[in-house]
C-alpha cells in the first residue's frame, strides 16, 4: 500500500479573516461554521513528521483549536502579516523542547522575517525570549530535503512578490499566486490534491478569481482541488453550487489525505 500523508487546512481565509471586522454581509453574519475564516495555514502530517505551513495572526487559536502539542518544522510561503504574523506563538515549542524549530523559506522570506523578527535569530534583549529559529532559506523552485521529507518548491508570484508554494507527493499547496511562468505547470504534474488559493468571483490585482482558479486547477488536472483564502464575499453553500466536479471550497479544520 502506498505511504499516505495527511493535511488539515487550519486556516482558508483571506487576509481580513471571515467575518470581517465591521461587516454585516450574509456570509459574515452566517452562523454557519463554514463560513468561519481563519487566516491561511495548514499542518501537515507525514513519515512520523509534523510541518506547520505558515504561521499568521490565528496560528494560535488553530493550534489549540486542533490540538497540536508539537511542530517538527515550520514551511513559510512569503513574509505577508497573514501568513508570518503568528511567528511569535510558536515561541512555546522551544521553551518546551530547548530545540530550534527547523523553518523552510525563500531567501527572500528569510530576509524580510530577520528584519521583522531579528530576536528569533538569537539577538534581542532577553535570551529567554529568543525563540531560536533554525532558518534554512532555499532557492525557491529547487527541490528541498527537509526533516526527511522529500520537498519540491514552486515559485510564482503576487503583485510582484516572490511566493513559494510546496509539493509533497501527490500534495501541491499553491496560495496567494497571482502571476507566474507556464513551466509552473511542469512542477505541478501528476499532482492529485491541490490546495489553491481563490480569492472570489470579482477579479483582483494579486489574487486569481474564482474562475481564473478554476482554468488553473483544470490545467493541473488534479483529482481533487479545494479553494483557499477565500474572501467574505464568497458564501459557502452559494459559491459550491457553482463549483465544477473535482473542484470545492476548503473550510477551516477541513483533513485531507494524499499519497507521498
Amino acid at each position: 500500500m502506498p505511504e499516505k500523508g495527511l493535511i488539515t487546512l487550519l486556516g482558508t481565509g483571506g487576509s481580513a479573516g471571515v467575518p470581517m471586522i465591521g461587516c454585516h454581509c450574509s456570509t459574515c453574519t452566517s452562523l454557519t461554521p463554514y463560513n468561519k475564516r481563519l487566516r491561511p495555514a495548514a499542518l501537515i502530517d507525514a513519515k512520523g513528521k509534523r510541518l506547520l505551513l505558515d504561521a499568521g495572526p490565528d496560528v494560535r487559536e488553530q493550534l489549540l483549536r486542533e490540538r497540536v502539542d508539537h511542530i517538527d518544522g515550520l514551511l513559510l510561503t512569503h513574509p505577508h502579516y497573514d501568513h508570518i504574523g503568528g511567528l511569535d506563538e510558536l515561541r512555546v515549542f522551544f521553551f518546551k523542547s530547548q530545540k530550534e524549530l527547523p523553518c523552510l523559506l525563500s531567501k527572500t522570506t528569510h530576509s524580510e522575517v530577520q528584519e521583522r523578527y531579528p530576536y528569533l535569530f538569537g539577538g534581542g534583549r532577553s535570551k529567554n525570549y529568543t525563540a531560536r529559529f533554525d532558518f534554512m532559506p532555499v532557492k525557491s523552485g529547487e527541490s528541498a530535503h527537509f526533516l526527511g521529507l522529500d520537498l519540491g518548491t514552486l515559485l510564482f508570484y503576487q503583485g510582484g512578490m516572490e511566493v513559494t508554494g510546496y509539493r509533497l507527493g501527490s500534495l501541491a499547496y499553491v496560495c496567494d499566486i497571482h502571476e507566474y511562468e507556464s513551466s509552473l505547470f511542469d512542477h505541478l504534474e501528476g499532482v492529485e490534491i491541490l490546495i489553491l488559493s481563490a480569492l472570489r468571483e470579482s477579479p483582483s490585482h494579486v489574487h486569481l478569481s474564482v474562475d481564473e482558479a478554476i482554468a488553473f486547477a483544470q490545467r493541473v488536472g488534479a483529482k481533487q482541488t479545494y479553494f483557499t483564502h477565500i474572501a467574505h464575499e464568497l458564501e459557502h453553500e452559494k459559491a459550491s453550487k457553482k463549483l465544477p466536479d473535482g473542484i470545492q471550497l476548503g473550510f477551516d479544520g477541513l483533513q485531507i489525505e494524499f499519497t507521498l
